[in-house]
């Protein structure tokens, strides 16, 4: 008798310990609110996140201005939530200075030429006049001594004045680094370009190196990301790349504006996989609306619209490793360049978009759907045209002779400033497309 007493004792505590995990793991997220805390670099933004701890919860904004002066990071199990257009990240007035002195990779402090304008707290990039992507470096300021700014790490790499060395206090609103199950919702993402007129005017870049500082200073800017979501943001005048997401998988960036930033609009790169970016608007931004970039993988491109960019509407897929993307249903509408831009690559799929008067930049040089050196690729159900009075789109579809085993299908091309269509390809299969 004792020992079924035991028994029954034991199998009554494993089955509490079984619902209490479980009401554990139902148990409702922490919710913090936040306002706008003007003594803090983050506006008291990274203050709440750091309070929820690593199980993560909802940071809710309410309506006001955040002023930033530092990147906001993301953890696992994250929301951060905005009221929209009245919830307003927005960054300060650049300022930067060049080097005065060379700085190695060891180093832990930057010798400036005028540290006036910068403070304890800014976060600052450090570039020189060839530095691109990853070889930018980031830092924070923990101290300033003259024109001496201790900094919170090491430099990274090294930074001489001879190359044109400098800083700016340029860096991402929100970043995240292998973080999962992040959502950013609802805010409005100031960059201010009339106060940050870009790297150029601190130091100069070289020739044929791109002017801007590019995605690790974008607006979002998560790398290695999983399973996250950017959601109803919108994203203007930022001086970098407006929504970048490098390597990680099954992200998706939706409903969101991205217009006006000194860089690309959204920048899907670095191995992203698996993801998708959906009923978007890119506009007016400096270079492409969107820019594929290095070994991206299975991404949806699907019901957006790239107006008015200087670039490409998308640009540059399939160049170094980009494979098996889909290209559906958007609009690409009065870029400075081409529509869709396919350059390199293998079994990338563009159907369902529209072309309509590309070319803005150099009438009669760049197409509504643009292919070269792309293999095993299809185009179909497109629609390529120009509807001014003075047409600049050269081509509704050109494909170049370096192409092979494209299936170019069902497409229509209207007129523009050459042939409607340009086919040149080898080896694939053109047919039922209609001029």
């Amino acid at each position: 008798m004792m020992i079924n007493c035991v028994l029954r004792f034991i199998v009554l505590l494993a089955a509490a310990g079984a619902w209490a995990s479980c009401l554990f793991a139902g148990e409702s997220p922490r919710v913090i609110g936040v306002q706008p805390n003007l003594e803090s670099p983050t506006a008291g933004i990274q203050e709440a996140i750091d309070s929820l701890g690593p199980q993560g919860g909802v940071v809710k904004l309410v309506p006001g201005d955040y002023p930033l002066r530092q990147s906001i990071r993301v953890v696992s199990n994250l929301t951060i939530e905005g009221a929209g257009e009245q919830t307003v990240l927005r960054k300060g007035k650049q300022v930067g200075s060049k080097l005065a002195a060379r700085a190695g990779d060891q180093d832990r402090s930057l010798r400036v030429e005028l540290a006036a304008g910068l403070q304890v707290g800014d976060e600052i990039g450090v570039f020189d006049q060839k530095t691109v992507g990853w070889e930018h470096q980031h830092a924070i300021i923990k101290q300033i001594n003259g024109n001496e700014l201790v900094i919170n790490r090491r430099v990274g790499r090294e930074f001489d004045p001879a190359t044109g060395a400098a800083v700016i206090n340029y860096f991402p609103a929100i970043s995240g680094l292998k973080a999962a199950n992040v959502v950013i919702k609802g805010l409005t993402i100031h960059g201010r370009g009339e106060d940050n007129p870009g790297p150029s005017l601190i130091a100069a870049r070289a020739e044929r190196t791109p002017p801007e500082l590019g995605f690790t200073f974008a607006a979002i800017n998560l790398i290695e990301a999983n399973d996250s979501h950017v959601e109803n943001c919108h994203v203007k005048e930022w001086p970098a790349d407006g929504i970048s997401l490098q390597r990680g998988s099954g992200n998706r960036v939706t409903n969101c504006v991205v217009e006006r930033c000194r860089g690309e609009g959204l920048h899907p790169g670095g191995g992203l996989s698996d993801s998708e970016f959906s009923d978007c608007i890119a506009r007016s931004n400096l270079a492409n609306g969107l820019f594929f970039c290095a070994r991206v993988q299975r991404v949806a491109v699907k019901r957006n619209k790239f107006i008015g960019n200087q670039g490409n509407g998308i640009g540059d897929l399939g160049h170094d490793g980009d494979t098996n993307n889909v290209v559906e249903s958007n609009r690409c509408e009065a870029n400075g360049k081409n529509g869709i831009q396919v350059w390199d690559g293998t079994g990338n799929t563009l159907r369902n978009n529209e072309c309509l008067n590309n070319s803005q930049s150099s009438p009669g040089r760049f197409s509504g759907i643009w292919l070269a050196g792309t293999t095993e690729s299809i185009v179909s159900a497109n629609r390529c045209f120009d509807n001014q009075a003075t047409r600049t789109q050269k081509h509704g579809i050109e494909e170049l002779a370096n192409c092979n085993q494209n299936t170019i299908t069902d497409n229509e091309a209207g007129p523009s400033t050459a042939a409607s269509l340009m086919l040149l390809g080898k080896g694939g299969r053109h047919s039922g497309n209609r001029e």
